[in-house]
């Protein structure tokens, strides 16, 4: 697992690579050798602030583990990816429930619609559109769902939602008509406030992994220097 960012950590944390059969039978074939004891010391490769790729080495203690399945062990690679794995879920579980569903609607590989169905109503609660008309309230409801799946494109690597897909996607949930030719007048405003609150939500969600992300590019450039 290769350390880039904090939403890339988290999407990795939560998805096991494996990208064919022949590559599982070939690391079930590793597995099942026999080693010897002591520790082990794993290499995980990180990117630091410049885009190169450093090294940091941890130690993973074999001695006195015990198998639950005989002649089975974990391969190099899948230990270092459950070290760093596991460091990321240990921070994404400090968040609040509501944010860690938010973090796992953008970045997890098994999103479910409960995640988003929180994260929905975290975005709505805080939102401050409590002053607006009930009409206008009912149509920024959905809007706050909107802004979640366009912030989601856009840290994917996608475009964001422009004004007629907003108003589409609303009109779908209301069954009343949107008009993106009023969007200006009656509906940016609410958009951008909408959009900024999410993006905020989504920087919280990020920071503990952010850290341990930090953390180990610290520690990845130190050992580095004291290999130089």
């Amino acid at each position: 697992m290769k350390i880039i960012g904090a939403r890339q950590a988290w999407h990795d944390a939560l998805h096991e690579h494996r990208p064919s059969a022949l590559a599982v039978a070939a690391e079930q074939a590793l597995i099942g050798k026999k080693s010897g004891s002591g520790d082990t010391k794993i290499m995980v490769m990180l990117e630091n602030h410049d885009g190169q790729e450093v090294a940091r080495v941890y130690e993973v203690r074999k001695e006195g583990v015990q198998e639950t399945r005989s002649g089975r062990r974990l391969s190099e690679s899948r230990c270092a990816h459950m070290l760093i794995a596991g460091l990321v879920l240990r921070a994404i579980d400090t968040l609040p429930k509501s944010l860690r569903h938010l973090g796992h609607f953008m970045y997890s590989p098994v999103a479910t619609g409960n995640d988003l169905s929180i994260a929905h109503g975290l975005v709505w609660l805080g939102s401050g559109m409590e002053s607006l008309t009930d009409r206008k309230k009912q149509r920024a409801y959905w809007m706050a769902m909107a802004a979640l799946q366009s912030h989601k494109m856009m840290v994917n690597g996608g475009q964001g939602m422009g004004p007629g897909a907003v108003c589409m996607f609303v009109e779908d949930r209301t069954g009343e008509k949107m008009n993106p030719q009023n969007w200006a007048r009656d509906w940016e405003e609410i958009w951008n406030a909408l959009c900024t609150h999410v993006d905020k939500l989504d920087g919280q969600a990020l920071k503990p992994v952010s850290a341990v992300v930090a953390a180990m590019r610290e520690g990845s450039e130190n050992d580095h220097e004291i290999a130089a």
